[in-house]
């Protein structure tokens, strides 16, 4: 889903707000009204959030890492939205002060209740945001994943059942249709290449691992998700343009042990969150298959706060 403001208009129109004000200030004579943006509910939402973290300080109940997290937090997600005074209808809104916890909560409650709906390109940030505060925050308080884990599918239930993610355009010529349906396909043939890897990768290193610990059972359950995203993306495809399926792939460590068993759980959601990002970009379908990939690398490592790094303009970009 797209919108006709980009982030990067919203994020410096602001400073454009600031240079209306002096020009106004100096008395020259504006005829016209500014191009102020209106922002859309994900853009609100975007804007919430930005509020949320700026009103929140670590407390002795959070952990070790959220001061660093929260900074990291922050900047991915981006400044508040604050028009120029003299352009604004009404006061802008506050939010009461919280702990790192406090506001993982309310992050994750606000994204994922509204996951089906997210749109204007905010989607990747506002996921991997809400995804990486409350399994960092779950370490304190593990109630938060479940009750994230269960907004998540509800919004993926939600977004089946309207027909999002068919990846369809309407309205578009020919050519353009065309174009779309190419890279389309190209994304989901990379999607299905990297599930499918994982899946195999799983499979050689489970049995490096200890038999009926939490790493062999995350492991196994892990290959049930992951099949279901090889579905996912086969029926999307249609058999006439899905890759065939590979005899084996070049794992990086090849297993041999516990530690590179674990070594290679984490390449692996490395690099499936990195064949999802183009996905994620612009459909909700996506943000139930980031979860999963967050969710079972935490099982090998600490939880990763973000899995894309971003850059001045707010834009998710896979992490080197």
């Amino acid at each position: 889903m797209r919108f006709p403001v980009s982030r990067r208009a919203l994020l410096t129109v602001g400073v454009s707000g600031a240079g209306l004000g002096l020009l106004s200030a100096c008395g020259l004579r504006l005829d016209n009204d500014p191009d102020v943006p209106t922002l859309d509910s994900t853009q609100q939402l975007r804007n919430r959030i930005s509020r949320i973290l700026a009103s929140t300080t670590p407390g002795s109940g959070d952990p070790e890492t959220a001061g660093e997290d929260l900074a990291a937090f922050t900047k991915a997600i981006g400044p508040e939205w604050n028009p120029p005074s003299e352009l604004a209808t009404e006061p802008a809104p506050t939010e009461e002060d919280r702990t790192f916890v406090e506001a993982a909560e309310a992050v994750s409650q606000a994204v994922f209740e509204a996951s089906s709906q997210l749109g204007s390109g905010l989607i990747p940030v506002l996921a991997d945001v809400a995804t990486g505060m409350t399994l960092v925050a779950g370490e304190k308080k593990p109630e938060l994943v479940t009750t994230a884990a269960e907004l998540i599918r509800d919004g993926a239930d939600e977004a089946s059942d309207k027909g999002k993610g068919s990846g369809k355009s309407e309205g578009s010529d020919t050519d353009d249709a065309s174009t779309e349906d190419d890279a389309r396909t190209k994304v989901f043939n990379a999607i299905l290449d990297q599930s499918r890897a994982a899946a195999y990768g799983y499979e050689r290193l489970a049995v490096h691992l200890e038999s009926k610990s939490a790493e062999r059972e995350g492991a196994l359950a892990r290959l049930e998700s992951l099949g279901s995203l090889s579905g996912q993306m086969l029926e999307a495809l249609g058999e006439a343009k899905a890759d065939p399926n590979a005899s084996a792939w070049k794992l990086d460590p090849s297993p041999t042990d516990a530690q590179s068993a674990k070594e290679l759980a984490l390449g692996l959601e490395d690099g499936l969150a990195s064949a999802l990002l183009p996905w994620l970009d612009g459909d909700t379908s996506a943000v139930l298959r980031l979860w999963e990939s967050a969710k079972a690398r935490a099982i090998f490592a600490r939880s990763q706060p973000l899995r894309y790094e971003y850059g001045e303009a707010g834009q998710a970009e896979a992490k080197k």
